[in-house]
């Protein structure tokens, strides 16, 4: 089970920073070339999947700590 959970929060940790990534280039590379339709796409179609990503890692983060026995400051 706690290789199971392993896996599936590092998967859900790097795809997180993949699309995060993703959302900073695309909004840096519209800033840097004055394109406004690139910023509202990346808004409309990385935005929602980076915050949901995000909810997924903290969540499986949360019942690793339960599966772990983690105690307070470990």
């Amino acid at each position: 089970m706690k290789k199971i959970l392993n896996g599936i929060f590092i998967a859900c940790l790097c795809t997180a920073l993949a699309l995060a990534a993703a959302y900073v280039v695309l909004e840096a590379a519209a800033v840097l070339t004055a394109n406004g339709s690139l910023t509202v796409w990346a808004e409309a179609n990385l935005e929602a999947p980076v915050c949901i990503m995000c909810s997924v890692t903290a969540i499986v983060a949360f019942v690793m700590s339960y599966v772990f026995q983690w105690k307070s400051g470990d």
